[in-house]
């Protein structure tokens, strides 16, 4: 079973493969991008030099000013991004190097709450020892567990007494001439009516034979009511146990200094998050560099497209149309190097644009995942998945689906999916299902939650802080030595 920690350092691999892949697609789109802004100009000087050597009746004065002109101002302004561009990548290496920081630091950060995860989970199973011994404490349990079955089994019948209720009353319900009786409150002190109305009252209900359905329906009605109320005191009666049984427990953990423990625990965790939103305000501005930067490599810059500008007016003057016709027409032998080679360089052109199409839909892609699967390990830090008490079986799935992930197969949201799935807390010794945990871990219908036990699981940072047991909602806390859930029904 790998750790919490393990389990962390894998996704952080993961991640890093990640980055590894978007650097690599950073170099080939930068070398893609040059190369195509290299061929255009290498257009330009094979339409330059043939207008030189085989068009003397065009004004190639002219043409080659404006050609040589272009060219100039391109490889100017190429060399301002090529500077910009050393700018970007000096900046992308300090933020990953302070990311690199950060994480070192984290670590450290962890370990010492861990210790101090470890030295709660210790004291609080030598208070749970103990208390087993101690005769006042399994008194008090036993008390409060009985009172606790007396109230489930209360509420119990009131449940099938409140549904019987429903079933047997259907009948009366849809007798008009008993439902009007009964709302006038006839044979009851509460009854009211002149003479004709009691008179024909009367008649009705020696029709109906309102009095012996009278006192059936009454019991119908009271017997849910008796039993709710009955219900509601053993329930106060159960809390009231449960309560002083907490007292206990609170006390054993005074005596041990675990309050103490508890606040230093939740100090360093307080550290531990502020840290970590520290990392993902530095990832967040590496995204916001990376973005830039995937500007400058796919070639959609604006000092690129002011370069491609340049050559492209140039390339529009109208002795190049002159040139075009004319080296489709001859067949002299002289111009016809120059005229394969301006045909291979725009093929070459044409195929390397497929090309960069495909680098830049590969790069936007890596950048998603890399944000999907920093997600996940935002994820994972918040609900405290890299506890001391936390690991995760099925090790070689979690691998599996992390490989997935990079390779494109799999989404954030799956591999965050088999992350939960396979996430268990171990007891370390202490249990928090131990005493009250027990009991209230048994019963859904008690007022007292289990986010009211007394001993403690890590809960994550939407909690209150500090130390909880695991409500709805959040990833698997399962216990590692049973098959699912927590072991309740008396906690010793």
């Amino acid at each position: 079973m790998w750790s919490g920690s393990t389990a962390l350092n894998n996704i952080d691999s993961a991640l890093k493969t990640v980055r590894d892949d978007i650097a690599r697609l950073d170099q080939n789109l930068t070398r893609l991008t040059e190369s195509l802004t290299e061929n255009r100009l290498q257009q330009s000087k094979v339409i330059n030099e043939i207008a030189r050597v085989r068009l003397q009746e065009i004004d190639t004065g002219q043409l080659q000013e404006t050609l040589t002109a272009a060219d100039h101002d391109a490889k100017k302004i190429l060399g301002e991004r090529v500077h910009k561009i050393e700018s970007l990548q000096q900046e992308t290496d300090a933020v990953k190097q302070q990311l690199e920081q950060a994480e070192q630091q984290r670590e450290v950060l962890l370990a010492s709450a861990n210790v101090i995860a470890q030295e709660l989970a210790d004291r609080e199973a030598a208070v749970q020892a103990n208390l087993k011994m101690d005769a006042n404490y399994q008194a008090q349990f036993e008390r409060a567990n009985k009172a606790e079955s007396i109230a489930d089994e209360a509420h119990s019948k009131s449940e099938v007494a409140q549904v019987d209720m429903d079933k047997k009353d259907e009948p009366y319900q849809q007798d008009k001439l008993f439902m009007y009786l009964w709302g006038r409150k006839y044979g009851t002190a509460d009854y009211e009516g002149g003479v004709l109305t009691r008179s024909l009252d009367n008649w009705v209900a020696k029709l109906i034979k309102y009095e012996r359905n009278r006192v059936n329906y009454w019991n119908l009605q009271e017997i849910p009511k008796r039993l709710s109320a009955h219900a509601e005191h053993v329930k106060r009666e159960a809390e009231a146990e449960f309560k002083a049984l907490q007292l206990l427990e609170n006390a054993a953990l005074a005596d041990a200094g675990v309050p103490e423990i508890l606040q230093r625990l939740d100090k360093a965790r307080q550290a531990l998050d502020a840290h970590d939103d520290q990392i993902e305000a530095t990832e967040n501005k590496l995204h916001l560099i990376l973005e830039k930067r995937a500007s400058f490599t796919a070639g959609l810059d604006e000092y690129m497209q002011r370069s491609l500008h340049c050559l492209n007016t140039a390339m529009q003057h109208k002795d190049i149309y002159q040139i075009e016709r004319y080296v489709r027409a001859t067949r002299s032998l002289v111009d016809d190097g120059l005229v394969n080679e301006l045909r291979d360089y725009r093929d070459n052109y044409e195929d390397n644009e497929d090309d960069l199409a495909d680098l830049r839909k590969a790069h936007s892609v890596k950048l998603s995942k890399l944000k999907e699967l920093e997600g996940v390990r935002r994820n994972f830090k918040n609900n405290r998945f890299d506890d001391v008490r936390s690991g995760f079986g099925n090790e070689r799935l979690i691998q599996s689906v992390l490989s997935q992930f990079v390779q494109g197969v799999l989404s954030g949201a799956e591999v965050w999916r088999v992350i939960q799935r396979n996430q268990r807390y171990s007891d370390i010794n202490a249990r928090p299902d131990f005493g009250s945990g027990g009991i209230s871990g048994r019963s859904p219908r008690r007022s007292t939650s289990n986010s009211n036990t007394t001993f403690h699981w890590p809960s994550n940072r939407s909690g209150s802080g500090g130390f909880r047991m695991p409500g709805g909602g959040g990833g698997s806390r399962r216990s590692n030595n049973s098959s699912g859930g927590f072991r309740t029904g008396g906690g010793f």
